[in-house]
């Protein structure tokens, strides 16, 4: 976990551990961006707004617009670095591989937009937002797979870095975010390091582009904040789609 998503949470629950998968810490007025390489700089006006075969995938500058920055959050959080590392993580139930995929650095067919980090509560919580954009119906069919997995996937063994990391998922409601979202609730065990802890998840879609959004509070008091965190990005990435 350690750019985004719950993989920022396990950064910080290894930081004491010889993984050493750590989630650099740092100040930026931009929250941490980092653009995607491969996607057009230029604006398309009418990129994302339809995710049929033909639809056009997300500009670089669309995925940037559609990220949190510092500015779109309540006060008392301060923007972090993504990690760089490259993870990839493998899961052992095949019906929770679209949920192990988000333990992931990148997402699998798609091209990787803007990435924001931030810390709160001291440094006690973690917020996590990326964005990416897949052709055609990809960007749909990614949040549905997710969507699926949640129905039947309660469970799974986690590998990552050659750790096993026990994961229990709930369901959660997701805010109105884009064409569709789903959110969910991710429960850890390092049975190595005698370690637990929860974070909160969301995926959405908006025409050919996607986000996800990893939030993980210091203790179990925090999680409400999720709603309004993840209201904000989904809010801020279907617009930055919609133009």
């Amino acid at each position: 976990m350690r750019s985004t998503r719950i993989r920022r949470g396990l950064a910080a629950a290894l930081a004491v551990s010889a993984l050493c998968l750590t989630a650099a810490c740092g100040d930026s007025d931009d929250g941490g961006k980092k653009d995607g390489k491969t996607a057009d700089k230029a604006v398309d006006k009418g990129a994302g707004k339809g995710a049929g075969d033909g639809a056009k995938p997300l500009t670089a500058a669309q995925m940037s617009a559609g990220v949190l920055a510092l500015a779109d959050l309540p006060e008392g959080w301060k923007a972090d670095k993504p990690d760089t590392d490259e993870e990839t993580a493998k899961v052992d139930k095949p019906e929770c591989q679209a949920l192990g995929g988000f333990f992931s650095t990148k997402v699998e067919g798609a091209t990787m937009g803007s990435e924001a980090a931030f810390q709160g509560d001291g440094g006690g919580s973690m917020l996590s937002h990326q964005t990416f954009t897949f052709p055609g119906t990809g960007a749909a069919d990614y949040v549905a797979a997710v969507g699926e997995a949640l129905k039947t996937c309660t469970a799974f063994t986690l590998t990552q870095a050659g750790e096993d990391m026990k994961i229990t998922v709930k369901k959660l409601a997701a805010p109105q975010s884009g064409e569709a979202a789903h959110a969910f609730r991710i429960a850890m065990d390092i049975p190595q390091l005698s370690m637990k802890f929860e974070s909160d998840g969301m995926v959405a879609h908006q025409g050919t582009g996607a986000m996800r959004l990893t939030f993980t509070p210091p203790d179990a008091s925090g999680h409400p904040a999720f709603d309004d965190l993840a209201k904000r990005a989904g809010e801020k990435f279907a617009k930055a789609v919609q133009g």
